[in-house]
């Protein structure tokens, strides 16, 4: 990941609607000023650097696009139960002008979630595709997890094995996710997922 060195003009188009290289930035998100430089980083390298690209494009129709982050963009809770608070950013809640389905595809988008370790910084754990599931991020007496409304499936932190455990409800399919997987969602799959399904699935 690139390191960016955020200036005054930088972060002022970060807190309200503002013009910068070309693009506008409108953020209806946490204040990116609050956030740590691991997770601005991110912003700038991914989101806005992506947009503001296609005003160079020659074929794309935009000269000066607009970049939205709507209020569902980045969530600071405590994915894992440590204690400490992580962030989690959804794709589906950026809006590039010109180029509406760039961090989405023809899915609802990704999460790229972000642990904090005992030392406040904060880790890139789990980049996860979110396919057409409709997953929402839930409170539960666990902690959180994101869960679809209309299916069984779910996306949730195992913190006896210290791995994500992605439930796809219409295949009844349990994938067991490692830390730092780019696409774990697609890429890894336990090899004792039945005996793992078997004992999420059993009432405690």
């Amino acid at each position: 990941m690139k390191k960016i060195v955020f200036g005054v003009s930088l972060l002022t188009a970060f807190f309200c609607t503002n013009a910068i290289s070309g693009i506008t930035v409108i953020n209806k998100a946490i204040p990116f000023n609050n956030l740590p430089s691991e997770i601005k980083t991110e912003i700038e390298s991914h989101y806005v650097d992506s947009c503001k690209q296609i005003s160079e494009d020659p074929e794309m129709p935009r000269k000066n696009p607009k970049i939205t982050f709507d209020k569902g963009f980045i969530v600071n809770v405590d994915f894992n139960a440590d204690g400490l608070k992580d962030y989690i950013i959804k794709s589906s809640e950026v809006t590039c002008e010109g180029a509406v389905s760039m961090f989405t595809g023809s899915s609802d988008g990704f999460l790229d979630i972000y642990f904090q370790n005992q030392d406040g910084q904060y880790e890139h754990v789990l980049n996860y595709w979110l396919g057409r599931e409709g997953l929402e991020l839930k409170k539960t007496k666990d902690g959180y997890r994101f869960i679809s409304e209309y299916n069984e499936s779910y996306l949730a932190w195992d913190t006896k094995k210290n791995k994500f455990l992605s439930y796809y409800g219409p295949e009844k399919r349990l994938d067991v996710l490692e830390i730092g997987d780019e696409d774990a969602s697609t890429t890894q799959t336990s090899s004792q997922s039945s005996a793992i399904l078997k004992s999420v699935l059993t009432p405690k």
